[in-house]
């Protein structure tokens, strides 16, 4: 279950970096998200949100919805297992800006995850749902006027399960509004990878 818990993190954490013209806040994104858990293989998408309420504030939400099965695992002697993945993230957040191109940021967010195995179509192993919080702290820079690169440690408390992690991304700005980027985290034994188109308003 902790690395279930742990890979959903992952996918919600890289989703949540953003990125624009300078350091700023208000974006949506649409990413194709991958994400390794020990034998199993998870690909799916993710949609996630971020908007200034006042100077230095901010709210922050994602959804995130993986599977897969461990097919690709030659050697494991069970049956095909298909993992499904769902988790859905509402934070609130502190920005402070140490220069024009450069902030720190602080996220605290809320978590649900809800978790399905099967075999064969059938409910198999632990499923259900769990509640729990992750709080984020990191750096953004924006190197260029095109590229706009990020790091954040985080730390879960999830389903009485808890450990620490980190993210890294780059994000690439087309125009002032639209930018794409490539996302990379881990925890544990858990490690994902995302792909994004993000809107700036």
């Amino acid at each position: 279950m902790k690395k279930v818990v742990l890979a959903s993190v992952l996918l919600l954490s890289i989703g949540f970096v953003q990125a624009a013209e300078s350091v700023r806040w208000d974006s949506a994104s649409l990413s194709y998200q991958s994400v390794d858990i020990d034998i199993f293989k998870l690909t799916g998408f993710g949609v996630s949100g971020t908007k200034l309420i006042g100077e230095d504030l901010f709210i922050t939400g994602s959804y995130s919805s993986v599977s897969g099965d461990n097919d690709d695992d030659k050697s494991s002697s069970i049956a095909a297992v298909d993992l499904d993945l769902n988790t859905l993230s509402v934070g609130l957040g502190y920005r402070h800006a140490i220069s024009s191109k450069i902030d720190l940021f602080g996220v605290f967010s809320y978590q649900n995850i809800e978790n399905k195995m099967s075999i064969y179509g059938r409910p198999f192993g632990l499923n259900g749902s769990e509640n729990g919080f992750v709080l984020q702290a990191g750096i953004r820079s924006l190197v260029s006027e095109h590229i706009e690169l990020s790091g954040s440690l985080s730390y879960v408390d999830i389903a009485d399960e808890s450990d620490t992690g980190f993210n890294i991304s780059a994000m690439y700005h087309f125009t002032d509004q639209i930018s794409a980027g490539l996302g990379y985290g881990k925890y544990d034994d858990a490690n994902s990878l995302s792909l994004s188109a993000v809107l700036f308003f």
